[in-house]
Parts: structure tokens; C-alpha cells; sequence
């Protein structure tokens, strides 16, 4: 089953960097713009300038952000800014941050992972992924032979055998790194060095499938990045970093394992697609209309939220006003048995996706693939600010989706639409990187 390891990480020396805060940041794909820009003015060793370095007019094939990305993880590593730890180790984390008022914690470990490929039923992917993102990471891979961003992974730990080891750690050692991010998330770090406290946690993990919670695009160019590395070098030793890929390892029952909802907004939508969701819509589901007012809005969603869960609710935002839109009995099974598991017919988002915006309104998987077009948000308030202003056509609004859903199909061998979770939050970036160098 899972192979995980520990490595000898590349990390921040606190020596030049004292202050972690400084120079992490969250996953490439989530920086806007202007976070960009002010994680850049942060530190001028920001990991930013790794992960999503700025582009220039200049840039061509032999100079670009993925060259200036090799050349300051080279200049970093001579000039001490990065070093190298001197045993392997697994690092353990917490990561303390608020949802609704509420201070939650999760604790994960940073570790390597043998490499899969998904048809061997080790590591389980749960959604589809865009080709164009994967070429251009496994650019960045090919310059600087490392991974910045780890994988983020689910095992389950039913018995909290797991649990139990990782809480020793925390309990009986200071950690080695404790910092608090400008958002308020607090972090802390151990490292596992004790070969017999490894080896146990080693062994828990050998027994589990893993499941991809974020991360999907990042695991398939591992794997696109060491076929490139056998196509060059033939095949690698079973031992070689290129092998492996970082990982984040999180159990399915921590207590801070939050999912929230990828909610939807079109940008565009013909006169004939609205007509068909007032026309269409009521013969698949109840419909509970509601002005688009703050009271309308917040009426709705705290209606959605109560939706039983063997139901599903969909709150509509257009222009006009918003609806409650709650599927019908059999519906699902009527329309979709023939091209949909059980398993993804249930899902909040596989209605939404199959029904509301194929079925009704007519979109493809061409029109699902437009950055575009189809956006996401977790705030459901910015999605009601959007429509109302006009700079969205329509906003859809889900439920999140469950870890009992995610494991039932990913472990199924199935993968859910594009977005149909947003594990939160995400798994920062900087606390330590790994060599896929020999």
C-alpha cells in the first residue's frame, strides 16, 4: 500500500530568516494578483518568486518565471537563505485558524510519498484536473527539481492509532518552528527524527489508501515529471527522490479537517438559457423564490444550509431574484443512471452540473473548462454582491461537500466535477521543500 518516508527537507534557515511569516504563502493557485504582489514586497526571499514567479515582456523560452525561479533556489541554497537539514526527518504541523468564530486546529505531516500511478488503488484521486495547468508545473519541475507545494493527502484513522503517536510529539517536545501568518493562522513545527517513532508511523500508514483532498495537478506532474527524468536517465533506482513526491498527510478524523463549498458564477448566460432555467427548472426541483436583497439572500442560505442531507438544495442568484432550488425525489436516478454511479448522482455539485447547467441551461464541457466563464468563490455574500452588480450573470450556491463522499468516491475508483471541494485551509507553502535530485 502507501510508502511515505522521511526526507532531508530544504528549509528557511532561521538564522537569515527569523521570521517564517515573512516568506510563506499558500498554494500558487490560490495567489491573486494583488497578493502576489504584496507577498513580493513581504521579503525579497519569498517563496513567492519559486511558485509564481511575475512574467516580464522580455521573457522568452531560455529566460522567463520558471528560469528566474531555478536561478533564485540556486542563489538561495549558496548564499544560506536555504539549508539543508542534516538527518531525515517526517515534520509534523498545526495549523490553528478560525472559521465562524470558532478556533480550529489540524495537524498534518510533511513526508514523502511513493509515487503511483491511480490504477494501482494506492493513491486516490477525487477530481478531474486541466491539462494546461499540469504543463505548465511540470515546466517549473524541469527547472528546479523540486517540489515547493506539498501534496495535500487524507488517510483514514478510524482507531486514532495515528492520532496517538503524533500527539506524543507534540506533547513532549517544544516545537521548532512556531509563527503566526498577517491572515492570524498559527503554526507550529516538530521534526520526527527518532527512527522507532518514523518506523511506527511508517507502518500505521503502509496499511492505508491515500486520498488526494488538493493537490491533483501537482501529483499527475510528479508523475509526468519522473517519466521525463526514466525517458532522459532510463529507469531510476527504486530509492530515487524523483520517485516520490511530497505530501501533506492528514487523518480523514481530525477534528480540523474543514470543507467548504466551491460555489459557481457565470459570467454570461444567453436570453434562451434564462428562459430555460425559469421554463425547465421547476419540473426537476421545488422551487422557493426570494427577493435579491440581503434579507432575500440570507433567508435562502440559511434554508439551504438546513437541507436534510439526503437532499439537495441549490441557491440561484440572477438578476431578477433568487431561488431555493431543492431536486425532486428520483430525479437524479431518472435522468443520469446510465452515465452516473450512484455514489456521484448524490452529489450537491454532480446536480448542479449534470442538471442545472447541462441538462437546463444547455453549457458544455468546453464551456466548464472557461476560466472565463465559470468562476469560483467560497463566499457566497461576494456571489450575491457580483450578480447584483452585474458583473456576473448568474451565481449558484452549494452545500459542501462531505468527507464520507469524498472517500466513498475516491475509493471507488471515481472522480467527482472539477472544484467540488475546497479543503480549507489550504496547506501553506515554505515550511519546507523537497530535492528530486539524487
Amino acid at each position: 500500500m502507501a510508502q511515505v518516508r522521511p526526507f532531508k527537507a530544504i528549509v528557511y534557515n532561521p538564522k537569515t530568516v527569523p521570521d517564517m511569516a515573512d516568506v510563506v504563502t499558500p498554494p500558487y493557485d490560490v495567489i491573486s494578483p494583488s497578493e502576489q504582489d504584496a507577498f513580493y514586497g513581504r521579503h525579497p526571499k519569498n517563496i513567492v518568486r519559486l511558485i509564481l514567479g511575475k512574467p516580464e515582456n522580455s521573457d522568452s523560452e531560455v529566460c522567463n518565471p520558471h528560469t528566474r525561479a531555478a536561478c533564485f533556489f540556486d542563489d538561495w541554497q549558496k548564499d544560506g537563505t536555504l539549508v539543508n537539514d542534516p538527518v531525515p526527518a517526517f515534520y509534523l504541523t498545526t495549523h490553528e485558524f478560525m472559521v465562524d468564530g470558532k478556533k480550529i486546529v489540524r495537524q498534518g505531516v510533511l513526508a514523502r510519498l511513493r509515487l503511483e500511478t491511480f490504477d494501482k488503488g494506492v493513491v486516490r484521486p477525487h477530481e478531474k484536473t486541466f491539462s494546461t495547468v499540469k504543463s505548465e508545473r511540470l515546466s517549473l519541475f524541469k527547472r528546479c527539481h523540486a517540489n515547493f507545494s506539498p501534496i495535500f493527502g487524507l488517510y483514514p484513522d478510524e482507531g486514532g492509532e495515528v492520532f496517538k503517536i503524533l500527539d506524543a510529539c507534540c506533547k513532549s517536545a517544544a516545537p521548532e518552528m512556531d509563527f503566526t501568518e498577517t491572515v492570524g493562522h498559527h503554526h507550529k513545527m516538530w521534526r520526527i527524527t527518532d527512527p522507532a517513532t518514523q518506523s511506527a508511523f511508517a507502518q500505521k500508514l503502509a496499511k492505508s489508501e491515500i486520498f488526494i483532498a488538493d493537490g491533483h495537478h501537482r501529483y499527475e506532474t510528479a508523475l509526468n515529471y519522473m517519466a521525463w527524468r526514466e525517458e532522459l536517465e532510463g529507469p531510476l533506482p527504486e530509492d530515487h527522490p524523483a520517485r516520490f513526491v511530497m505530501i501533506y498527510l492528514c487523518s480523514m478524523e481530525d477534528p480540523g479537517l474543514v470543507i467548504l463549498p466551491a460555489h459557481r458564477m457565470v459570467s454570461k448566460l444567453s436570453d434562451e438559457a434564462f428562459a430555460r432555467l425559469e421554463s425547465e427548472a421547476p419540473k426537476y426541483f421545488d422551487v422557493e423564490t426570494f427577493p435579491l436583497t440581503d434579507q432575500g439572500r440570507d433567508s435562502a442560505l440559511s434554508k439551504l444550509t438546513a437541507t436534510p442531507a439526503d437532499k439537495t438544495g441549490i441557491v440561484v442568484m440572477t438578476k431578477p431574484g433568487t431561488r431555493l432550488l431543492t431536486v425532486k425525489p428520483g430525479v437524479m436516478d431518472t435522468l443520469f443512471s446510465d452515465v452516473l454511479e450512484p455514489s456521484l448522482r448524490s452529489l450537491d455539485v454532480s446536480v448542479l452540473t449534470h442538471l442545472i447547467f447541462f441538462t437546463i441551461l444547455g453549457l458544455t464541457q468546453a464551456d466548464m473548462d472557461d476560466h472565463d466563464l465559470i468562476r469560483y468563490t467560497v463566499n457566497a455574500k461576494l456571489l450575491s454582491e457580483e450578480v447584483r452588480e452585474g458583473r456576473m450573470a448568474a451565481g449558484f450556491v452549494i452545500n459542501p461537500t462531505r468527507i464520507s463522499e469524498v472517500r466513498e468516491v475516491a475509493g471507488a475508483g471515481l472522480v467527482m466535477p472539477r472544484k467540488s471541494t475546497y479543503f480549507y485551509p489550504k496547506v501553506v507553502t515554505g515550511l519546507v521543500m523537497n530535492s528530486l535530485l539524487a
